[in-house]
């Protein structure tokens, strides 16, 4: 069994990624700028970052709390993943996460990918 082979044993998280895109109305014929899913089903572990100092930030407005985080995720280094898509994770536990990647790193194993999100009243 390879390393990249026992690190994917411990992806129980799935996720799909998306890209913003041209997307083509096909009744209209329009085209217009819109997020087309990439890969979908991928396995996947989501972590939290452990970037000192990378607490969520809360920002108090008049009418809301909108909460500021990062995560990481982990995934096969097949996946090609840029700056900017937008990541929908299902954790094992059922949490959902809707976050946007930072630039990816890629190992031979595996890629990681810094994750940021925010949450209102979160």
């Amino acid at each position: 069994m390879t390393e990249q082979e026992i690190l994917e044993l411990t992806y129980l998280d799935t996720c799909t990624i998306r890209r913003l895109g041209d997307v083509e109305d096909e009744e209209t014929g329009i085209t217009e700028q819109g997020w087309h899913v990439i890969a979908e089903s991928i396995k996947c572990a989501l972590s939290q970052n452990a970037i000192k100092g990378s607490l969520p930030v809360v920002e108090n407005t008049s009418s809301v709390n909108v909460t500021y985080d990062d995560q990481k995720l982990f995934i096969s280094p097949g996946m090609v993943v840029l700056k900017g898509d937008q990541i929908s994770i299902v954790q094992s536990t059922g949490h959902t996460h809707e976050l946007i990647a930072k630039k990816p790193f890629y190992y031979p194993t595996h890629t990681e990918i810094n994750l940021t999100g925010s949450d209102i009243n979160g």
